[in-house]
């Protein structure tokens, strides 16, 4: 059976993600992982509109090269994420309005100077361990050592945001999470999906202090800056600590919305 031709904007659409699938597979990330970048790119840069219909999965798949497993994991992965909406029959819209900021930090945020939603356009993830003591121990405990997962956000109007998310080692073996899936992604889904554990609160505490401008300079941030940090503690349905997680925002550019 001949594969359904597909529209003049989707075969511009199509050549984009293959380039970007492309270039992330060569700097290793796996196919699925490369087209959920890819496609979280798209959306949130603006290429692919509000309430605009993506190409069918099997185009998807002849057009980028990748099977079907492949385009329906990215899929159910953007999904996640609130921006897409996909319906049987009806095929895979992006969504009128996105939810990427509350699905990751359970809140929105907003350029100060316009009110846009900010989103995001890219992020840098490093997986590590540290020993370093903190007041994230007031929440997971005086641990010998902590797995980090730290995010460089780059959003729109060029905005930067720093991330550090602190979770025990112990919970969350550090061999099972690797930078390159948790870009463009919900951490919380991802970490939950692979332990079959679920979140079940946060509470928030926003500051507006003095940053150590190490840790700022370390995400590529203005020391100089007026910073709002905002602490995140979640707990699992059964009571345990799950992560603390900091995120380093710049005071004078966004606003919160809780």
């Amino acid at each position: 059976m001949n594969q359904p031709a597909i529209a003049d904007g989707d075969a511009k659409l199509s050549v984009l993600l293959r380039d970007i699938l492309e270039r992330e597979v060569e700097q290793g990330s796996n196919k699925r992982d490369a087209l959920r970048i890819a496609l979280v790119w798209a959306i949130n840069s603006g290429l692919l509109k509000p309430g605009s219909r993506l190409p069918p999965e099997t185009a998807l798949t002849r057009d980028l090269g990748v099977s079907l497993g492949t385009v329906q994991a990215a899929l159910r992965q953007v999904q996640d994420l609130g921006l897409i909406q996909r319906r049987r029959g009806d095929g895979t819209t992006v969504s009128e309005g996105t939810k990427f900021s509350p699905a990751i930090w359970h809140f929105r945020m907003y350029h100060a100077d316009t009110h846009e939603q900010f989103r995001i356009l890219n992020q840098e993830v490093e997986v590590l361990q540290s020993t370093a003591q903190g007041h994230w121990g007031d929440h997971l405990g005086a641990l010998p050592s902590y797995l980090v997962i730290r995010r460089r956000i780059e959003g729109t109007k060029d905005i930067l945001i720093g991330a550090e998310m602190m979770l025990d080692p112990a919970l969350v073996p550090p061999h099972l999470i690797s930078a390159s899936e948790l870009r463009l992604t919900n951490l919380r889904t991802v970490i939950e999906q692979k332990l079959k554990i679920r979140a079940a609160a946060s509470k928030h505490r926003v500051r507006c202090e003095d940053v150590d401008p190490r840790k700022l300079a370390s995400f590529g941030l203005d020391p100089h800056q007026p910073t709002l940090t905002v602490d995140a503690r979640t707990v699992l349905t059964d009571g345990r600590p799950f992560y603390f997680q900091t995120l380093y925002v710049p005071a004078d550019k966004v606003e919160l919305e809780f």
